[in-house]
């Protein structure tokens, strides 16, 4: 039986509390720059790879393959340090504010987010280097790839949809997101200008804006999360798992912007034993919750959970 206070034990044990999507993406992301850092010193490899997977952002090249307008942006080829800082940043705005937005709006609406920023800043792309100068010859080589694209997506639609919402920063304090965002982009376009994280950025506010209009621009990617459920055991918090859900979707609530209206879901209330919930109500709430979000919970049912949360 591995060690409790092994770190491989504790990363399996943060791993497997992760919700679905997010992990999903941090698994891909994660794999695939390991994978290179390996295997690039294989030419065949190399070849393959800066070839049919990053993007060439000129028509008819990108459109002939057109998966690498996805698969780029789960690509990290710069395998110095420097790469490796750049990644590991990605990931961690992924998840910082991956995770809360998934147990908030759902898995499937995180991975759509995902996917759709990807897809925004390789279209952003290919019109950026086809209004350019460069030659024909010259954009075929050019090979783009990244996954800060999708991690500026995720980060500027939560800044739409809770622009108010303070976030600590090393040296500047409490920011609100939106201004986080802005300064993002800012920065990207003065210091390095990449169409890809612009376009990625831009797609992030359009899916917030949708998603506040009522318009679920994920819904096509809501089959692929249908049956997904809680990977940990058990609903009340324990040290190896830190905070409970309930607690962790309290503290996004209590800290929400009251410019948004959450749609109700139309599940039946759980049966209630004793005055209060019983563990397969709270476990069918927590079911649902990643399947499509808390935004889908009735408000007996948010009470249920906030009871059960309270008396864990």
């Amino acid at each position: 039986m591995a060690d409790a206070q092994s770190p491989l034990f504790r990363f399996q044990v943060w791993r497997a509390n992760l919700p679905p999507a997010l992990r999903l993406l941090l698994t891909i992301n994660m794999a695939a720059y390991a994978a290179w850092v390996i295997l690039r010193f294989f030419p065949p490899v190399n070849a393959f790879v800066r070839t049919y997977l990053a993007l060439h952002p000129v028509i008819p090249d990108a459109f002939q393959k057109p998966w690498s307008l996805i698969t780029y942006g789960f690509l990290n080829l710069e395998a110095s340090i420097w790469g490796l800082i750049g990644v590991i940043f990605a990931m961690l705005w992924v998840y910082w504010m991956g995770r809360q937005y998934e147990e908030f709006y759902g898995a499937y609406r995180l991975f759509g987010l995902y996917i759709l920023t990807t897809l925004g800043g390789a279209l952003a792309a290919i019109a950026f280097f086809m209004l350019s100068q460069e030659p024909y010859e010259s954009l075929r080589l050019h090979a783009v790839y990244g996954s800060w694209p999708a991690a500026l997506g995720v980060l500027c639609c939560v800044a739409t949809l809770h622009p108010n919402r303070g976030m600590g920063l090393f040296f500047l304090g409490v920011v609100p997101l939106k201004w986080i965002a802005i300064g993002f982009v800012v920065i990207d376009v003065l210091f390095g200008f990449n169409p890809t994280h612009v376009g990625g950025a831009l797609m992030g506010f359009l899916f917030g804006y949708a998603q506040k209009q009522g318009i679920d621009l994920a819904a096509w990617a809501q089959p692929l999360f249908a049956n997904a459920r809680r990977s940990y055991g058990g609903y009340a918090p324990t040290s190896a798992r830190g905070s409970s859900m309930g607690a962790r979707i309290r503290s996004w609530t209590s800290r929400d912007d009251d410019d948004e209206q959450a749609p109700r879901g139309e599940r039946s209330t759980p049966k209630r034993k004793g005055g209060y919930a019983d563990s397969s109500a709270v476990d069918s709430i927590l079911d649902k919750i990643l399947e499509k979000g808390y935004d889908s919970l009735t408000d007996e049912e948010k009470r249920i959970l906030d009871e059960a949360s309270r008396n864990a």
